[in-house]
């Protein structure tokens, strides 16, 4: 008389069930684990401009409440309170950024928030709206989140349809880098 034994083969046989239905759960457990216990987290970022958080209102920025309307956009304002030749220089390059952006420039208005008298070349530089402030009293929230020697460098701020500031660059942020987050920003976003 012959005895098999099934039970080791049927056990054998399961085994590369076991495995296929545990190791997501175990790669799953382990990356939620080394995540929450800050044991490895990504520090990389996809945006080059400075992100402002929480986001703040254009009213912070002695911009007039935005009303939502149909033809809203987003703005690329630029704070320059004394428009010199740094500040113009830095309009030319924001009109450069403002074409490259092709299709998608007339989603962008630009905007010049400044304290001084300027003449500036509307041939040279159009759909500039320029706003002129006696002095400009910027929101204690924006001055905590800015530092004063960025405000003094004519950043520019990129303001969302809904009038929240969002982000701002600096001129040592490279153009392509300025380019790449509002295209990144537009493309994700449905409004303006």
């Amino acid at each position: 008389m012959i005895q098999t034994n099934q039970a080791p083969n049927s056990l054998f046989r399961k085994w590369p069930l076991f495995v296929v239905l545990f190791t997501p759960l175990l790669v799953m457990a382990s990356a939620t684990w080394l995540y929450a216990s800050g044991a490895y987290r990504p520090n990389e970022q996809s945006n080059h401009g400075t992100l402002l958080q929480p986001v703040l209102s254009a009213t912070d920025l002695t911009l007039p409440e935005v009303t939502i309307s149909e033809n809203r956009q987003w703005q690329l304002v630029q704070f320059s309170p004394r428009c010199e030749q740094n500040c113009y220089d830095r309009l030319i390059e924001q009109r450069q950024i403002h074409k490259a952006m092709g299709k998608l420039a007339p989603r962008i208005d630009r905007v010049l928030i400044t304290t001084s008298q300027t003449e500036v070349d509307t041939g040279e530089l159009p759909n500039l709206n320029i706003i002129q402030r006696n002095q400009p009293v910027l929101s204690a929230a924006l001055t905590d989140q800015v530092p004063a020697e960025d405000l003094n460098r004519h950043p520019v701020f990129v303001i969302d349809p809904f009038g929240n500031l969002v982000m701002y660059f600096l001129p040592d942020h490279d153009y392509r880098a300025q380019m790449s987050d509002l295209k990144k920003l537009l493309k994700l976003s449905t409004i303006g």
